[in-house]
């Protein structure tokens, strides 16, 4: 005789939605630091524009997807953890946009001149520099993911 399957608690749902937010929050900000990489070399202020942009939205994003659920009611609950990722995004584009503007331009076009291709770059020059940023910003999209997911079911979203 097979045991009875465990009832559900909820923690499942809610780790799925922590992981939705962070994921949606994750893929925007790698889209976003990738045009900056590109648009570094005709735009140099770019970067630098689209940070200050980020730092500005920063907090109300923050605010805005931690009150979302409560300010709007359960009515879109499968959509909560997607625009709350969108939300989230600036705080999980800021750190490695910061480390992106403060290594030189010049190393970059260095690493070109002695016959670099462009995977070689990202794996041995992009990724090193920006890897404890992106570390940093995973827990950040990660714990601020959780908390979102907390606040939803706290507010009765996905159940």
């Amino acid at each position: 005789m097979m045991p009875p399957p465990p009832v559900p608690d909820g923690r499942g749902m809610l780790f799925l939605m922590a992981g939705e937010c962070a994921l949606t929050a994750f893929i925007m900000a790698a889209l976003i630091v990738v045009m900056c990489m590109l648009a570094r070399r005709r735009m140099p202020w770019g970067p630098a524009a689209v940070q200050v942009m980020l730092l500005l939205v920063l907090l109300p994003g923050v605010g805005g997807a931690l009150c979302l659920p409560r300010l709007l009611g359960a009515g879109g609950a499968g959509m909560w953890p997607v625009l709350q990722g969108m939300l989230l995004c600036p705080l999980v584009t800021v750190l490695p946009l910061r480390t992106l503007l403060r290594v030189p331009a010049s190393v970059s076009r260095t690493a070109w001149g002695l016959g670099a291709g462009t995977w070689m770059r990202v794996r041995m020059l992009w990724l090193p520099l920006l890897g404890p940023s992106l570390v940093l910003s995973a827990c950040a999209g990660l714990g601020m993911g959780m908390l979102a997911a907390m606040v939803d079911a706290g507010a009765g979203v996905g159940t």
